[in-house]
């Protein structure tokens, strides 16, 4: 039986391995030593220097290539509203939504992806001190501006994995 196993699994190896199965997040032309070779724009005010500053890590770690064949660009929106309210009328929870609109250019400036993505966190509110309340609401924009730099970064590699091949 353990023999019909490990035969079985030796083959599931080998099938895994033809249908083209590789990594998604390494780079596809070996002599490339950044991750992707792209360009990210300045995204504007303070939270789009955050976000851009987690997209360089995630996306080119070893630093921007000398000519970059697609130029990333955001455009970053952010929403906060009450969501829990007291009897007394005052607001005891709130909602950071980041908005990300992603165009994706190449060297020719054609748009050649765009896409639409979002995260959403949330932070409890304090009358009291209106200094938790403002490092709360710092802590849940900072901590939804990682999660759409993960989500930016899966968008746009499962893009450029899926071009590079076509």
């Amino acid at each position: 039986m353990w023999l019909y196993k490990s035969i079985l699994s030796v083959c599931f190896c080998l099938l895994l391995t033809a249908c083209g199965f590789h990594p998604l997040y390494t780079s596809s032309d070996p002599n490339c030593s950044v991750s992707y070779p792209l360009k990210i724009a300045t995204i504007s005010d303070r939270n789009g220097q955050i976000l851009r500053n987690y997209l360089v890590d995630l996306l080119i770690p070893a630093g921007a290539p000398s000519k970059p064949k697609y130029t990333l660009e955001i455009k970053l929106t952010e929403t906060i509203f009450n969501t829990g309210i007291l009897r007394d009328e005052t607001t005891s929870r709130k909602q950071a939504t980041l908005t990300a609109n992603i165009l994706l250019r190449d060297c020719c400036c054609k748009i050649v992806y765009t896409h639409c993505t979002n995260s959403i966190n949330s932070f409890a509110v304090l009358s009291q001190n209106y200094y938790s309340d403002s490092i709360a609401e710092e802590y849940a924009k900072k901590e939804a501006l990682r999660v759409l730099a993960e989500k930016i970064k899966l968008l746009v590699s499962a893009y450029l994995d899926g071009y590079d091949k076509n």
